[in-house]
């Protein structure tokens, strides 16, 4: 499959990330070797990524299915009382790991001054749903129940994810809710996959640079593994939305994500939960993962920054 780097509406400074992407379809036949290329590539970049300032420790946990569970903390120059940001990687459901999004997360404990769990989820189709979920969820659990070990504020806690993390993140806050568990702050869903379903962006971006729509098919088949879609198992598929944590979602425009990122923020709307929708124009799924020295992936990143503080603050 090869891929359009000369879409129109992309962004020229972005012509040449995308030309040296690799291309990921996520079919059985080919997921061990796209496993073991995102892996490369996500070790190098966590490799070069810029940690000043911030202390990153390994912390393991007893998992849902008796085996430890991994999580990366990262923690900015306060020790105690900070907020708490649980983070779930991207990886269209069936890759990645902790260094998937290394450099961001590190990112974020020194520019808001918190402290983030980064969670090493299960991965389908090996482990369908929801066994990433119940990951994420034991993680939520943990964090809060040793907030003090941790430092942090367990009045002050936001949920993050990207693609099939923001679906993860998404599906933790009904879960929280349902529980009536603790107040969450935000959840911050970026580029999310969130609907199971054929979208007119999905049909449309079926050669994009990044994720696109045949592997985002690929990826929800695996993590379903032939189950029916539902409201506990794909946020878009969940009838009530009111109650649920403020929440802030950033996609692209080229995006076969995009109008399901753009669907669930109106429905959130309409729902009575405060919600902003930034889509990034001219710029593709993983565009600041490909591009992240850009101007507009650092804008992206510092936005996301802010609303967290601005989150934190009440």
């Amino acid at each position: 499959m090869s891929i359009r780097t000369e879409i129109a509406g992309i962004d020229p400074a972005l012509h040449a990330a995308a030309a040296a992407l690799n291309v990921y379809g996520f079919r059985a036949e080919s997921l061990k070797c796209e496993r073991s290329l995102a892996d490369a590539v996500s070790a190098q970049c966590a490799a070069a990524a810029d940690t000043a300032g911030v202390k990153i420790n390994s912390w393991l946990i007893p998992g849902p299915n008796g085996a430890q569970l991994e999580l990366r903390v990262y923690r900015g120059t306060a020790e105690s009382g900070v907020p708490l940001v649980l983070y779930a990687h991207g990886g269209g459901f069936v890759t990645g790991n902790l260094d998937t999004d290394h450099a961001h997360c590190a990112e974020l404990a020194r520019a808001v001054g918190c402290v983030v769990v980064s969670v090493d989820y299960r991965l389908a189709p090996e482990h369908h749903c929801p066994a990433a979920l119940d990951d994420v969820e034991t993680a939520f659990e943990q964090s809060i129940g040793n907030a003090d070990g941790l430092g942090v504020d367990a009045g002050r806690v936001a949920l993050m994810g990207r693609d099939a993390g923001a679906a993860l993140m998404a599906l933790l806050a009904h879960r929280i809710f349902d529980a009536e568990g603790p107040r969450i702050a935000l959840q911050l869903l970026h580029q999310p996959m969130l609907d199971s379903d054929m979208t007119a962006s999905r049909r449309e971006f079926r050669r994009t640079p990044g994720l696109n729509g045949p592997a985002v098919e690929q990826g929800w088949a695996h993590y379903l593994a032939r189950g029916v879609a539902a409201g506990n198992t794909v946020p878009a598929y969940r009838i009530n939305l009111e109650g649920l944590p403020p929440a802030f979602i950033s996609c692209a425009e080229i995006d076969p994500c995009r109008d399901e990122a753009i669907a669930y923020a109106d429905r959130l709307l309409h729902a009575y939960v405060q919600t902003e929708l930034h889509v990034v124009a001219g710029t593709f799924h993983g565009f600041d993962s490909a591009a992240p020295d850009w101007i507009v992936s650092r804008e992206v990143r510092a936005v996301h920054a802010r609303v967290l503080s601005r989150a934190f603050a009440y």
